[in-house]
């Protein structure tokens, strides 16, 4: 049997179960769906094909360049993270409004919707106390998936964390290892245990992994010492600190309490995401270019 007959015997469950498992990996996928058809084609309404991110697809929606051609389009779909509706042509070189034509003559023009599917995000959090909590639960309001990790079990109990999907209990470096292992692209890392050697423990595998967005919250002076040390010890370079760290964590809206911190550090998430100018808190360009003069000087007394 040839490929393009096996691929057409896929049903809907295979093909929605082969997305699941994408999304579940941490990986995006664009599930492509005839939605009409005007005149003949190679496939109904209701036709659908998953195009996972590596270019590899399950089911079919006719072969040939037509779907060489939507595959294509929904690699750019997930690589923009944008869905798209595009029209095919079959009605050979004779162009229709603005749909593409395919070369082929079966005499009609189909309709392709390409819906992207994203995985959940995770909110990774170090710390199960008094801000841990507060965040945990807002990240979880906002649709993430919650990992949280403390070297204290009865702070990761489900009565004291009820809003933590993973909770990760042990030894500082255990746990520091786990929660790492758990930060996808896409993801928020957050720090906020708040004593300094599990917090520079967690920052120094944070500011390493995939996370787009990592977050510290103390004072500046903490903030300061711990950049040095991620500066001195050649965890990261200079700009990656730059890039990936927000600290003091948080948009300034005169948090004081747990609560209202971690509205303020979700809102800053938010806002980041989407791309739109905050008042932040974090001064962490600040203090790159601080610790580094002060490490330098320092190297030139030795």
């Amino acid at each position: 049997m040839s490929e393009y007959f096996r691929r057409v015997g896929v049903h809907d469950d295979e093909i929605l179960s082969a997305a699941l498992e994408e999304l579940k990996k941490g990986r995006k996928a664009a599930l492509c769906v005839i939605v009409s058809k005007e005149g003949s084609g190679p496939r109904d309404p209701g036709t659908k094909m998953l195009v996972r991110e590596d270019g590899s697809i399950v089911g079919t929606l006719g072969g040939g360049p037509f779907e060489r051609d939507v595959i294509q389009k929904a690699l750019e779909a997930i690589k923009e993270e944008k869905p798209r509706t595009v029209k095919y042509s079959f009605l050979g070189k004779q162009r229709v409004g603005d749909a593409i034509s395919t070369g082929l003559i079966c005499g009609g023009i189909i309709t392709v919707y390409i819906d992207v599917l994203k995985p959940k995000s995770r909110a990774v959090i170090m710390g199960a106390g008094h801000v841990g909590r507060p965040i945990s639960q807002v990240f979880r309001m906002l649709g993430y998936e919650v990992v949280v990790g403390d070297m204290v079990e009865e702070l990761l109990t489900e009565e004291a964390l009820p809003f933590a999907d993973i909770r990760v209990y042990g030894p500082l470096e255990e746990v520091v290892r786990k929660l790492a292992s758990y930060i996808r692209p896409g993801d928020v890392a957050l720090v906020v245990h708040g004593a300094p050697e599990p917090d520079y423990a967690a920052l120094k595998e944070f500011i390493k992994s995939p996370a787009w967005y990592v977050g510290l919250l103390g004072s500046k002076r903490k903030i300061m010492e711990l950049i040095k040390r991620l500066l001195s010890e050649g965890v990261v370079d200079a700009e990656t600190i730059k890039k990936k760290l927000h600290a003091p964590i948080g948009i300034d809206i005169g948090a004081r309490t747990p609560e209202e911190i971690a509205v303020s550090v979700a809102a800053e998430v938010i806002a980041l995401k989407k791309g739109v100018n905050q008042r932040s808190l974090s001064k962490v360009a600040e203090f790159v270019e601080v610790a580094k003069n002060v490490l330098k000087r320092d190297q030139g007394h030795s």
